[in-house]
């Protein structure tokens, strides 16, 4: 009784959000083999994607949701002349079309915005700026893949959504809020709560932690909807968004299958993060592919390796994890 509600539960949901999604306008992007996406949320804002163009048209396959990480440029821009691939080429590259990838791109961020400074969000667009926090970036997301479902070609059958660094938790986070996602990745994501992140890297750097970031962090308390005033280069806004949850508790939620890699010498998000997300799951007795690469640092790359070699390795592991019942 428990799963047939369960399932009519999930229905009912897509139901709804398929009859408060309207239909997506398509356009090329460059010379790149994906299409940009403009459809409506079900919030009434506007949201654009691009999926892959598809390979073998007789036969749907399923969606790769690619989350990148900290910043506000686009998911392509323009360098020298020429459109740039980005990460979501690479995972396109990787699946050899035996699944169609869907980037989306941040509230408030347009086609071919190109921001130098990833850390640095005070010279993002104003929208940015007001406009980005977990629950709309997800819900963003969400909206997304339910559009992007709807479209020929598409298997809808099994979704995976696969985040790097800040795009680890945004991963968990929809694979809570879809429910047609099933498979969900963080790579290079840590795993409690930022702050204890903050504070290992700020030790690491020598510097003193109580200073640098607990104080910081009582004075995004006294104005979290600040879009003006900043900490660690982000607004009050979207740090007080992202630190009411955590990679952890995120997937201790989520209904998808959970895949999670990190490199030992992460500088940007210690080990020791990884880490207690595995003990965590394990003493709740949750299971999860775990990956623990020694010597990888944040990109996952290895010393002897080029950017992305170590990643595009582990795309594939990913892929490969998500796609073996149905790549045949």
């Amino acid at each position: 009784m428990l799963a047939m509600l369960k399932t009519c539960s999930i229905l009912v949901l897509n139901l709804l959000l398929c009859s408060t999604l309207a239909a997506a306008e398509d356009y090329p992007v460059g010379n790149q083999p994906f299409r940009r996406y403009v459809a409506k949320g079900r919030d009434g804002h506007y949201i654009t994607f691009y999926l892959s163009i598809q390979q073998v048209p007789s036969r749907p396959v399923p969606l790769i949701v690619w989350v990148q990480g900290t910043g506000c440029s686009s998911q392509f821009v323009s360098l020298g002349g020429r459109m740039s691939r980005g990460l979501q080429g690479v995972l396109n590259s990787v699946a050899h079309g035996r699944a169609r990838i869907l980037a989306v791109e941040k509230p408030g961020v347009e086609y071919l915005d190109d921001h130098p400074d990833d850390g640095d969000a005070s010279a993002c667009r104003p929208e940015f700026r007001a406009e980005f926090t977990l629950d709309r970036w997800a819900a963003t997301i969400a909206d997304a893949i339910q559009a992007a479902q709807n479209l020929p070609g598409v298997d809808p059958s099994k979704t995976l959504v696969i985040g790097i660094s800040e795009g680890g938790i945004v991963a968990m986070r929809v694979s809570n809020l879809s429910p047609v996602v099933t498979h969900a990745a963080s790579l290079s994501g840590g795993g409690p709560v930022y702050l204890f992140h903050m504070a290992e890297f700020m030790r690491s750097k020598g510097l003193d932690a109580e200073k640098e970031v607990y104080a910081c962090w009582s004075d995004v308390l006294k104005d979290p909807e600040s879009d003006t005033k900043f900490c660690w280069g982000q607004t009050y806004r979207q740090w007080s968004s992202f630190m009411k949850t955590s990679v952890i508790a995120e997937a201790l939620k989520s209904h998808a299958l959970l895949y999670f890699v990190h490199g030992t010498a992460d500088a940007q998000q210690s080990i020791a993060g990884f880490d207690v997300l595995r003990a965590e799951l394990a003493a709740k007795q949750r299971d999860a592919v775990f990956e623990r690469i020694d010597g990888a640092d944040h990109a996952l790359d290895l010393p002897s390796q080029n950017v992305p070699e170590g990643l595009e390795a582990v795309f594939g592991r990913v892929e490969n994890w998500f796609l073996g019942d149905v790549a045949k």
